[in-house]
This record gives C-alpha cells, structure tokens and sequence, in this order.
C-alpha cells in the first residue's frame, strides 16, 4: 500500500491556517488530488505552538496576527476529519527559538543552559565553545542548518523531558490520526560540547577526557576569512563520541515509542530526516536499522548498530531532497554518487533500513521551480522507489498553481 501526505509548515502557510475558509478550502484542494493526510505543523523552530497547551507558548504571543488562546489544532482536525482526510501533527523537537527572532519566551532563550553549545575556532584561530546564540564569535563545520534555529542540547534530561510532555500532552488532548517529528538531531558535528555533554560523555566511555575538545576532533584553520576552509582532523575518540550521541537520539526515539504504546489509542509515529545517510553521522540520529553495520563510518565498530532506531518507528519520512530524479541522471551531471538523486535516495534508505519501517519519499517542492514536468517525475519516483510520497510544502504547490501535477488517480498502482 501506498501513502500520499503534504505538510503544511506554519510560517509559510501562515495567511491560510489564520483564515479558517481559506485553509479548507485547500483542504479539499488536497483531497481531490489524491492526497491522504495533511501533515500540520503545530510547534515550529520557534518553540511556539498553533493549539492550546500549558507546556508550549501559544503564537499569538510571538506573533499578533494569531488569536489568544484559538486551539488552530482542534479545529483543523475537525475540518479534516470531515474531509476524511488524515492528520498528523508536526512538532519541531530539539529547536527551541530563533536567534534571528528573539523571544524570551522561546525555550531556548528562557533556559539559556538548554542552548547547545558549539566547538568551532575565534578570530584568532583558538578553540572555542560557545551557545549557539553566540556563534557570531567563532567559525565552525559540518552544521546542516544554519545557526538562525536555536537548537537545544538533546544529551540533557531536562531538554528531553521537556519535548516528551509536549508529545505526550498531544496524544492525550487530540483526537490525532499521528503525529511527526522533526529535528530530532544536533545541528551538526560541532555540537555539543557542553561541560555537561563532556560529562555525561566521560560517564559512558568509562573515563575522564584529557583533552577536551581535541580528543573529539582537531579543527585546522587553513583560510581564516572562509569557515568551509576549516578541516577535520579526528582524534582518537572520535567514533566513540558519534556512538555516544547516537545513543542519546535513540533513547528519546524510544522513549517516543513507549509513550505512543501505553495509551489506547491507534497513532502512527513518524520520523522526519534526511536520506543521506553516508553524512548523516554529523547531526547524530541513526535512523538506520539497529541490524545495519555502518560500513559508511569506519570510525564505529559494532556498538553502532545499536543505534538504529527504524524498528521503533511506523513510518520514516525520508528526504529524498535531490533535483535529479534518476541515478543516471545524477552521474550525467557528476554527482558524488547515486544517492544524490530521487531513485537513488530511495535505495539507500532501503538499504540501511533494511525495509524495517516503510519509507516515504519526501520531496521539496522548491527545487523543481520552473519545472514542473520534473516534480511530476519525481513524485512517481518516490512512488516506484518507497511506499509512497511526501511533498513539502503547502506554500509551494498552492503559490505555484502545481494541484494538477499533485494528482494521483491510484497510487497503489506503482510497484
């Protein structure tokens, strides 16, 4: 069986969820397209949330437009319930505020111990750690975001427990078909190395570290004015350290997954990442199976499998974010390798996952601008290639007028 979803992020389609009308009128756009459910964002990068929680702090106080204390949630759900239509929510987990958009309200800011803190070198080329709300002062690698989301320490317990009430308080109050997360990750290599990341860490290899960072990995300056000149050079607890955080994302994966088990309800889990998994160790979630040797880190031994956490999922939304649709394609224009394409990202996750969980194809509307032959092509790839397909997001396809090129007349046909 296949599943067609569309996500609906919450400042992108900000003018449609505060107009009732005009969000079921797209509503129904959706289901007359093919698509099955909606994918509603309800907690965004900025630790504010769209219903009403007594954990999370409700839009309106970030933002005017959005009415005190209206639950967009409930109602929404009503609106696709009587659309038959399913509905997920989203949660973005380990983003706590924006440092572009200060709030002392975001959870980032309120707890400025939450923040994750980054290794990177100053203007002098020295080491030096700071909170992600300060990384103006230092130059750093391998972030996959840039530093305007306000990242949280995932190690931390606090920080933890913190996001699951909020999952926890959803699946409680909300009549949800399930729910999605997104970031559950660190931001990159460069986090976090906190004291209380560096303890927790020593606590797990069973010893004091004598050279904190430099045991981690060695950043050598090569050009003081480009930060994509810093190099790696890893240091001999490098594998133990991405093993180490790993282990914290599948911990809260699991605890995740226990939370959904203890209630009475019938609610999917889905996970939302990226399917480069050859460099996804920078940000520290292995969403591979816990049976998969990681034979694209030689730097982990068997420990690592461990890790996997596709077992714990109902359904990985996997990012197959790529403007080549077919492996041939991606070596005509001299990719890196066959899984910088549409076909190609789907093997992949197959491969690691070893078809554990059912893999949706996710796609990013945006990179086929202009294009709309290709974006036909590669939601009939993600098709072909995973159980289904994901587009991202609403914005697009509506701004772009792509409904038709959305339509599916029987998705099960693709095998």
């Amino acid at each position: 069986m296949r599943h067609y979803y569309i996500w609906v992020e919450i400042q992108a389609n900000k003018n449609r969820i505060l107009d009732e009308k005009v969000f079921t009128k797209k509503l129904k756009k959706c289901k007359k397209v093919g698509f099955e459910g909606i994918i509603l964002g309800v907690k965004d990068t900025s630790g504010f949330g769209i219903y009403n929680s007594k954990i999370v702090p409700h839009y309106s106080k970030l933002e005017k437009e959005f009415e005190e204390k209206k639950d967009y949630l409930k109602k929404y759900i009503e609106i696709a319930h009587d659309l038959n239509l399913k509905i997920y929510a989203a949660i973005d987990v380990f983003s706590e505020g924006r440092t572009n958009d200060y709030s002392s309200l975001s959870p980032g800011f309120k707890y400025e111990n939450w923040q994750t803190e980054i290794y990177g070198l100053d203007k002098n080329g020295k080491n030096k750690i700071v909170p992600i709300s300060k990384t103006e002062e230092i130059r750093s690698v391998n972030a996959i975001d840039d530093f305007n989301d306000l990242f949280v320490n995932p190690i931390r317990n606090d920080v933890q427990n913190y996001e699951l009430k909020i999952i926890n308080e959803l699946i409680s109050n909300y009549d949800l078909d399930g729910f999605c997360l997104d970031r559950v990750r660190f931001i990159g290599l460069s986090a976090d190395f906190s004291n209380y990341s560096r303890k927790k860490f020593e606590d797990y290899i069973g010893t004091k570290v004598d050279n904190w960072p430099e045991d981690i990995y060695i950043l050598k300056d090569n050009n003081k004015s480009n930060s994509k000149e810093l190099k790696i050079k890893y240091g001999p607890l490098f594998g133990e350290w991405l093993t180490f955080r790993a282990n914290k994302i599948k911990s809260f994966i699991t605890k995740v997954r226990n939370l959904i088990d203890n209630t009475n309800k019938e609610i999917e889990f889905l996970d939302y990442t990226g399917s480069w998994y050859p460099i996804y160790y920078q940000v520290g979630a292995n969403w591979a199976s816990s049976n998969y040797q990681a034979e694209e880190y030689p730097w982990v031994n068997q420990n690592y499998n461990d890790t996997g956490y596709a077992e714990e999922l109902d359904v990985l939304l996997s990012g197959f974010y790529y403007s080549d649709v077919t492996i041939k394609e991606a070596e005509k224009n001299d990719k890196d390798d066959y899984w910088y394409s549409v076909e190609g990202a789907g093997e992949i996750a197959s491969k690691v996952t070893k078809d554990k969980v059912p893999i949706i194809g996710s796609l990013f509307v945006a990179q086929y601008k202009n294009n709309p032959k290709k974006f036909k092509e590669a939601i009939e790839m993600c098709f072909k290639v995973s159980k289904g397909c994901m587009i991202f997001d609403l914005s697009y396809v509506d701004d772009y007028d792509w409904w038709k090129y959305c339509k599916i007349e029987n998705k099960d046909d693709f095998k």
